[in-house]
């Protein structure tokens, strides 16, 4: 199985169902990971909610952008 490309830029992969390469989610604040989270387990439990899903992508934007 191949990753893909860590969102930061930092060249690395991310494994397969990870959002970002390790070295950077431990760079990442501990409550925006515990946002990341939270807002993905809603995603996942009603994925066809739209206010569900902008959470996370909130959450997941933050994230990525805290370490840029």
């Amino acid at each position: 199985m191949s990753g893909h490309a860590c969102p930061t830029g930092c060249g690395r992969t991310a494994a397969p169902g990870q959002l970002m390469c390790r070295p950077c989610w431990v760079e990442v604040p501990k409550h925006l990971q515990d946002a990341v989270y939270q807002t993905w387990r809603a995603w996942r439990r009603a994925p066809a909610s739209a206010k569900a899903l902008r959470a996370y992508r909130e959450a997941h934007d933050a994230a990525v952008g805290s370490i840029r």
